[in-house]
């Protein structure tokens, strides 16, 4: 008897610890599970490369500078115009930029509250238009800026990182560009 009931106090403490550790790396597809960050990286592409027009793949320095960033400023809900935006020289002649997805709703032009998906409301991911509104614009005045100056920049690819910090998945995109004269 003593050894079936030590049998049985095991295998409850298996099951137990068993079921714990299948809760820790939550269900394929929801928030906070690298599935659903690799589908919110692929509908951030998708609308990238409308927005745009062009046909990139998820750029993997660009990936990691946007993950990387988001970790850098998870400690804070908003941002100003200077952590908007975070840059990379690969050379003399090229570099990696990515913008912090911001709600745009709730965004002043002074503080940007970071843009996010909650489990509760992540049926569906649908990229935020004005935000890939402002990183295409602001392409647009980066060719403008080198053309003042008799340069060509050429967009070399673009990339978006999906982070999820606590219960929020958050987004950062970006693109790669290169002066070419």
């Amino acid at each position: 008897m003593k050894k079936m009931k030590r049998l049985v106090a095991v295998l409850l403490a298996g099951i137990m610890a068993l079921a714990m550790l299948t809760a820790c790396g939550g269900t394929p597809g929801t928030p906070g599970s690298s599935e659903f960050e690799t589908k919110v990286e692929q509908a951030y592409m998708a609308k990238l490369n409308e927005t745009f027009g062009v046909n990139f793949d998820n750029d993997d320095a660009i990936k990691k500078l946007a993950v990387d960033y988001l970790q850098e400023v998870s400690g804070t809900e908003t941002l100003n115009k200077d952590t908007l935006w975070k840059a990379e020289k690969l050379s003399a002649n090229t570099v990696n930029e990515v913008m912090v997805c911001f709600d745009t709703a709730q965004s002043t032009n002074e503080k940007y509250v970071k843009f996010y998906y909650e489990a509760n409301k992540a049926e569906t991911i649908t990229p935020d238009k004005m935000n890939l509104d402002v990183l295409k614009a602001t392409w647009d005045v980066v060719k403008a800026a080198a053309a003042s100056q008799n340069k060509e920049v050429e967009l070399t690819a673009l990339g978006v990182g999906a982070k999820t910090i606590g219960d929020k998945t958050y987004v950062a995109i970006g693109l790669g560009m290169k002066v070419v004269q």
